[in-house]
């Protein structure tokens, strides 16, 4: 497992120092324009925004910083509970699933948006003329083919990426990795809302996790396949003690 766990990829660290370069680079946008003798010099606007930047990628900086330690425990093992991999039959149930699930949920939202553009594009239409009404009547069927298409390209995105995971699985108290993705739960206005075992549509686990930001709490499920054999019982038990 040591070898598997030295291959899995911190990309929480890879990001943080991506955040990092681009505070440095905003940093020097904002300084720029007090310093005289350039094109730059002057330019207030670009002060404004650099400033803004550099606050905001540093916050990002900090932020998977974080996520990186909490990612390096896991693989460490220092707040690892349970650490197994996918089988291939295991991980194409699983992408199957997931798959099933984003088409009918992108569906009903694409049935959704398209009936209240066309309720609200038709009653804008009664207040046009001719070549207006040709242009909006545009602009509402390009906005709908593009729902149509995003609903359509990302159920099939995302079940090519499932199929290319790492196939691992490495659960904590406070956050977990699956096939590539880090979750976590571990911060200010957070945590671990449910957890269960489930038998469909596979063997596995259910965690059910919240965050709050500024646009308020949301809440993420993950269905995690474990092998028929597997005890998730013991798991479950420390993470509501956890949590």
């Amino acid at each position: 497992m040591k070898e598997l766990v030295d291959k899995i990829k911190n990309k929480q660290r890879i990001t943080a120092r991506t955040f990092n370069v681009l505070t440095l680079i905003a940093g020097i946008l904002a300084f720029a324009p007090f310093v005289d003798g350039h094109f730059l010099s002057g330019a207030w606007a670009l002060a404004f925004v650099g400033i803004f930047l550099t606050i905001s990628f540093f916050v990002l900086t900090m932020m998977f910083a974080r996520r990186a330690r909490k990612m390096d425990n896991l693989k460490t093992g220092e707040k690892l509970l349970v650490h197994l991999q996918l089988s291939d039959e295991m991980l194409k149930t699983y992408a199957d699933e997931l798959k099933r699930y984003y088409k009918e949920r992108n569906t009903a939202l694409m049935w959704i948006v398209g009936i209240f553009f066309a309720i609200i594009g038709g009653a804008m239409l009664f207040f046009m003329e001719g070549d207006e009404r040709v242009g909006f009547a545009l602009i509402i069927i390009s906005i709908v083919a593009i729902i149509f298409f995003v609903s359509k390209f990302f159920p099939w995105y995302f079940y090519r990426k499932n199929l290319k995971g790492d196939k691992q699985i490495m659960i904590g108290e406070k956050y977990a990795y699956f096939n590539g993705y880090f979750h976590n739960w571990d911060y200010p206005l957070s945590g671990l809302s449910k957890v269960k075992q489930i038998k469909q549509p596979f063997y596995g686990l259910h965690l059910v996790y919240y965050y709050t930001d500024l646009t308020w709490r949301h809440t993420h499920e993950i269905k995690i396949p474990l092998p028929n054999d597997f005890d998730v019982k013991p798991i479950i038990s420390h993470l509501k003690l956890a949590n």
